[in-house]
């Protein structure tokens, strides 16, 4: 059911008059009369040959048309020697390649001139052996479809086209079978395909798959996609598979075995009631016809994904006797788990912890779940007696250890300890202990555990049994038994800094300077106490654990962090024209500012414009800074401190400009705002060049506030009028700026001194404001492009900007 590249129609009767041997296809590269007049400035592809007899005018030229960006035709052509293009002009001509082979038996595969010839075999030397033809391939070989279901798309392989369904912007979920060595064994090993592999959702080019991840004891997999798919709305697992009841499949198989018609362009869909089910497939004694092309299309359940088709009988299908009309679907509704795990994330090791065998049941031991391992090596984590599945929980299946004998070890380290790393576990303790170490010799060179109701993480000074740690802890409550945690740790080299992280919100930091490295093996439920020996298990259940061999996206958008500690900081300008850095001082709850801890961080600046943000995405926050003569500098931040000497010119001409930062695209660069105030209309200028006008007249003595304000990882607008209304702007671009219509989110600001910031740490856009009493405020950020009440913050401030 898995083969979408057909028999070519009528290939005998072709072969019988015109010498030319036409294997299979996709109907997108077709034979064509070389009489046939360009379209355009596309005409024919265009074969010559040294046999006369070749083709139908005698002269040895066999033509092809190419119907669609991507096509692939299998064929023999012997003694070929020149292969014209289909472009009339240049830079019109469609991609090709043509893969060939000598009688010496030398294979090769040229690049054909698109709008002109290329020679191969004795055109290009005249010593060569005769050249056979054997594949001509456009663009990627894999056309969009067509269909009512966007996220239903065409996987494409080695002489292999199948179905696959997006799961999330970069995943689609297919059928292993489809690319396996063997369909009816479909195994597969975790990493980069096997060889060139592309996913075409209809209306959208083909993208290429760079990973593969299966699910073991299943025909399914995971494709990863080189770039997200954009504008196409990812399909949700669905929560049951049900039997008995009528259920929708759609994928692309052909809907005709004509040579005008024999693609597998156009979605089809099917009907099927599955009559019987185990706990990883269904099956339907008889069905409805489903052929070649449909493996892996899913089959959804109020429109949601439940299983995808894995065979099929196949009776009545174009050029195949079949077996029947029975219909075997890989289920899928119990493996949400396992897809969040690894779909959300772009860490180098993810365990899932989700991958239950097929024979297993809850309550049963876990011998090894694997690594989805997105760089580097895998390292798979194998499991001692007390290590169990557990099934029925928040995260199914998940793994339950015993709090005494449990541990899953892998064969090696999965950071670096002595460089940039982070981690993160979900985890729900009963009685705390250790859930996450790397061992050394002696001990280990980090521990994530629980204890007394409260997170707490350290790195070791030195591999000696009974070491000193550096801890951080988080406060009291903080690992409530029986509760799932996100528990997450990032660790920068540079500086030291220590950060732990639960539920996404900043608890708690640390120092750790004297470093070493920890070789041994990343170790769950236990840290090692001695040379032989382990201590700290955990009693609880885990799930879904990673890691990352950099600093990984802090939950919370950090372009604020002065002093490195990952939590945003406030810096002012004084009365005498000091800037000034006030370091958040964290903690449980929202954050505040301490004006005993400021530091001075430069002089000079009471009549300078500037605003702050991570220029250099290096983590620190930097300012940027508009002179008199209209030219922007960049004072890059140093370890905690602005640097005048190495200070860069990034702009001009901004004298007649109001300036500010967000970041609005994927890029980590910051993105420069401007309103030109002569005229009052307002520029976007990605990573700081090629400005866009994203609003027209209308915004001259407007102060503008760049930031993500609904959560969507894209900077909106948050703008002060000249008088004094406070409005939100929404960006609904997915890759620049574009404003939506305004909605007032307050009045009277028009003596207030304005940044936006994430204060509280929670990862939501906070306005922190100084009103003209002195007084200073946090308008805390809702998610959603509103703002909560406030709070007070300090009082007696005289200050001339703030950032």
């Amino acid at each position: 059911m898995d083969n979408g590249v057909h028999p070519y129609p009528g290939a005998a009767e072709i072969l019988a008059a015109q010498n030319v041997r036409l294997i299979s296809g996709d109907g997108h590269i077709l034979l064509a009369d070389c009489a046939t007049p360009a379209q355009g400035d596309i005409g024919l592809l265009k074969v010559w040959t040294t046999d006369e007899a070749i083709g139908a005018d005698g002269i040895g030229r066999v033509c092809f048309q190419v119907t669609a960006s991507g096509g692939v035709l299998n064929l023999e052509v012997p003694g070929v020697f020149e292969i014209r293009g289909d472009g009339q002009s240049e830079g019109t001509g469609h991609q090709v390649t043509a893969q060939l082979r000598s009688d010496d038996g030398e294979q090769l595969t040229v690049n054909v001139d698109p709008d002109g010839s290329t020679q191969v075999g004795l055109g290009a030397d005249p010593d060569a052996s005769p050249t056979m033809l054997l594949q001509l391939r456009a663009g990627t070989g894999l056309a969009p479809g067509t269909g009512a279901q966007a996220a239903v798309g065409k996987l494409a392989t080695a002489g292999r086209e199948c179905t696959a369904t997006l799961v999330a912007p970069r995943w689609a979920l297919g059928a292993a079978s489809c690319l396996a060595t063997d369909p009816n064994q479909p195994q597969l090993a975790e990493g980069p395909p096997a060889g060139a592999t592309y996913v075409a959702f209809p209306g959208k080019a083909a993208t290429k798959v760079d990973w593969l991840s299966p699910r073991p004891g299943r025909d399914v997999v995971l494709a990863r996609l080189a770039a997200p798919i954009e504008g196409i709305t990812p399909i949700p697992l669905a929560a049951a598979a049900p039997t008995g009841v009528e259920l929708s499949a759609v994928g692309h198989s052909r809907a005709a075995v004509t040579a005008a018609d024999w693609t597998t362009d156009r979605q089809q869909s099917a009907q099927i009631t599955f009559t019987a089910a185990t706990s990883t497939t269904l099956t339907a004694a008889a069905g409805p016809l489903v052929c070649s092309g449909m493996a892996g299309a899913p089959v959804l359940n109020g429109g949601k994904l439940a299983a995808v088709l894995s065979q099929a009988g196949q009776a009545g299908c174009p050029d195949t006797a079949g077996n029947g009309s029975a219909l075997t679907a890989a289920r899928a509704d119990d493996l949400a788990t396992w897809v969040n795990a690894i779909t959300a994330t772009t860490a180098d090791h993810t365990w899932a912890l989700a991958d239950l065998p097929a024979t297993a049941t809850p309550g049963t031991a876990v011998s090894v779940t694997a690594d989805s391992a997105f760089t580097g090596t895998g390292l798979p984590l194998t499991a001692t007696a007390g290590t169990t599945w557990k099934t029925g929980d928040t995260f199914s299946p998940a793994v339950e250890l015993n709090g005494t004998t449990a541990t899953l070890s892998a064969g090696g380290p999965a950071v670096v300890t002595d460089a940039d790393f982070s981690l993160s576990a979900w985890a729900k303790p009963a009685a705390g202990g250790t859930v996450l170490s790397q061992d050394g010799v002696n001990a280990a060179g980090f521990k994530l555990w629980a204890e007394n109701g409260s997170w707490r993480f350290a790195m070791s000074r030195s591999d000696v049994a009974g070491p000193v740690w550096d801890t951080a802890a988080a406060p009291a409550g903080s690992a409530p038994a029986g509760v799932w945690s996100q528990v997450a740790v990032t660790y920068k080299a540079a500086t030291g800094v220590v950060i732990l992280w639960v539920n996404g919100r900043n608890v708690a930091s640390v120092r750790h300077t004297v470093k070493w490295k920890a070789t041994g093996a990343l170790r769950a439920g236990a840290h090692k106490t001695g040379a032989a020996s382990l201590g700290g298990h955990f009693k609880g259940v885990l799930s879904t654990l990673q890691t990352w061999n950099r600093l990984s996206h802090t939950p919370a958008p950090n372009d604020h962090d002065f002093d490195g500690d990952g939590r945003n900081d406030v810096v002012i300008t004084d009365g005498a024209g000091d800037l000034w850095m006030y370091p958040s001082q964290g903690g449980s709850g929202l954050t505040t500012v301490s004006g005993g801890n400021r530091v001075k961080i430069g002089s000079g600046w009471g009549s300078l414009k500037w605003i702050v943000t991570d220029w250099d995405a290096d983590g620190l926050a930097d300012v940027v800074m508009k002179d008199a003569d209209g030219a922007l500098w960049m004072y890059p931040n140093q370890g905690g401190n602005l640097s005048s000497g190495a200070r860069k010119q990034i702009g001009t001409g901004w004298a007649g400009y109001v300036h500010a930062a967000g970041n609005a695209d994927s890029t980590p660069h910051a993105d420069l705002f401007g309103i030109n105030k002569s005229n009052g209309a307002l520029y976007y200028y990605p990573d700081g060049g090629g400005k866009t006008q994203i609003g027209t007249s209308g915004w001259t003595n407007f102060r503008i506030l760049p930031a993500d304000f609904n959560g969507d990882d894209r900077a909106d607008v948050m703008a002060i009028d000249a008088s004094g209304d406070l409005w939100f702007y929404a960006n609904t671009s997915q890759s620049g700026v574009t404003l939506a219509g305004r909605t007032q989110s307050g009045s009277g600001w028009s003596t207030f001194k304005v940044a936006a910031l994430d204060l509280s740490g929670d990862g939501k856009t906070d306005l922190v404001a100084l009103d003209g009493s002195g007084n200073l405020w946090v308008y805390p950020g809702t998610g959603n492009g509103r703002l909560g009440s406030r709070f007070q913050i300090g009082a007696g401030w005289t200050i001339n900007a703030i950032g």
